[in-house]
């Protein structure tokens, strides 16, 4: 709604007023004025009357001018009556239309969202000078208000053309830098659902979707770059995505073919490169002891007792999980309690070990073992140092929502050995 039709809606509204405050006054008025146009028409019959009747001699001259000064009196009197009655009239009519004004006056100052109109409009009169900003390469100067603004203003702008990919794209990016995932996920999904030939939003999309670490986000992202590279299968930059959300699912074969393809073409001493070919000897080694183990079982009379104890040894933490004062106080008493371990020497973001639990009265204790990887190949045993992470979720779903709490804390995995460790809930999403 632009700044014009607002005050001509607003305009018409107090017009309506004012009209429904005078409209029984108006009325009124008419009224009196036809009383006394029939009054004074009844005289002037009256005044025809005394004259016929004086010419057929029913009355006398000087009963004629009794009866006309009798008629003049009496309509100045109902003149003045009128008079005194419309005056009196005036100032309550007055002061109910001055009160109804001041009351709508006041409502409207109360209920309305002026500070929103007003925000929303300098968001939008900041959108060019934002923009330019970040096209410099001056994003970090940006502060929290001016990302605020330059969200706010993309959204007023989605609004009036709801089916601008670009625009929703733009968000999305704007989401995912601030670190709202959820957000930034479903922005770009639109834009993809409204331009689904455009392969830079699904590119985009991947991207979104390797950053939230949840194991079926992160196969949906394979599954999108599939897609792009079995349309483009020479780029290098897919098959490198593609070899890292496959070394973060644990999928060793798409983690060595797409590696395979762009190997020769990273840096010696490229960061990516070294991640990458450490992840694929631990995805081998595991895949070497789940071979062992499977050949242990097979023959169980050739084992020692001894071996088959420590091959059930678990690896963990028992995890005592407690609220600061604020989170007592603000967090939803409602929806879950996950418990998760992340490796903190990696950008790998799949949590290797998960507990769910319905959110309970707290201080709680939850064993975090490797009884609780989401995948075989990636526990808590093949990792040496972790980040263990306690959240209050509305949907117990891994990735984060805005309102959420949570608390963090770093520790070093022992192998085969429960560890104990604390973990305090202090922080709001």
């Amino acid at each position: 709604m632009s700044w014009s039709e607002f005050y001509i809606i607003v305009s018409g509204l107090i017009t309506l007023v004012l009209l429904i405050v005078a409209f029984p006054w108006l009325r009124n008025k008419n009224h009196a004025k036809q009383d006394s146009l029939s009054n004074t028409q009844i005289v002037k019959q009256r005044l025809t009357e005394l004259d016929r009747e004086v010419q057929e001699g029913l009355i006398s001259e000087h009963d004629k001018r009794q009866a006309v000064d009798e008629l003049k009196l009496a309509l100045v009197d109902e003149s003045a009556f009128q008079s005194h009655k419309t005056g009196n009239a005036i100032l309550p009519l007055l002061m109910g239309g001055v009160l109804a004004l001041a009351c709508g006056v006041i409502v409207y100052w109360q209920v309305n969202q002026m500070d929103g109109v007003v925000r929303a409009s300098q968001a939008v009169e900041a959108l060019p000078e934002l923009s330019q900003q970040l096209a410099s390469g001056n994003a970090n100067q940006l502060t929290q208000q001016d990302i605020a603004n330059l969200a706010l203003a993309i959204r007023q702008r989605l609004r009036v053309e709801p089916e601008d990919d670009t625009g929703w794209m733009y968000f999305g990016r704007l989401m995912l830098s601030i670190g709202q995932e959820v957000q930034a996920i479903e922005a770009i999904d639109k834009a993809v659902s409204l331009a689904p030939s455009n392969s830079a939003n699904r590119i985009t999309l991947a991207q979104a979707l390797m950053t939230t670490g949840d194991v079926s986000n992160l196969e949906r992202a394979q599954s999108i770059l599939l897609g792009l590279l079995n349309d483009n299968p020479e780029n290098d930059n897919l098959a490198l995505m593609m070899a890292v959300v496959s070394a973060q699912l644990g999928d060793l074969e798409n983690t060595q073919r797409f590696y395979q393809q762009v190997e020769g073409k990273l840096p010696a001493d490229s960061d990516m490169a070294q991640r990458l070919v450490a992840r694929i000897k631990e995805l081998k080694g595991n895949t070497n002891e789940m071979t062992a183990l499977q050949n242990t079982r097979a023959e169980p009379g050739d084992v020692p007792t001894a071996q088959n104890d420590n091959s059930e040894a678990q690896t963990g933490f028992n995890v005592t999980v407690n609220l600061s004062d604020d989170a007592k106080a603000k967090a939803s008493k409602e929806g879950f309690l996950i418990v998760f371990a992340q490796d903190a020497n990696s950008d790998n973001k799949m949590p290797a070990a998960v507990v769910k639990l319905p959110i309970n009265d707290f201080p709680v204790s939850v064993a975090l073992t490797t009884k609780n990887a989401m995948m075989p190949q990636f526990t808590l045993a093949t990792l040496t140092d972790v980040v263990v992470t306690a959240r209050l979720s509305k949907d117990g779903n891994v990735a984060v929502s805005q309102g959420e709490w949570q608390g963090s804390v770093n520790a070093s995995v022992t192998a085969e050995e429960i560890s104990e460790l604390s973990v305090i809930i202090n922080k709001e999403l």
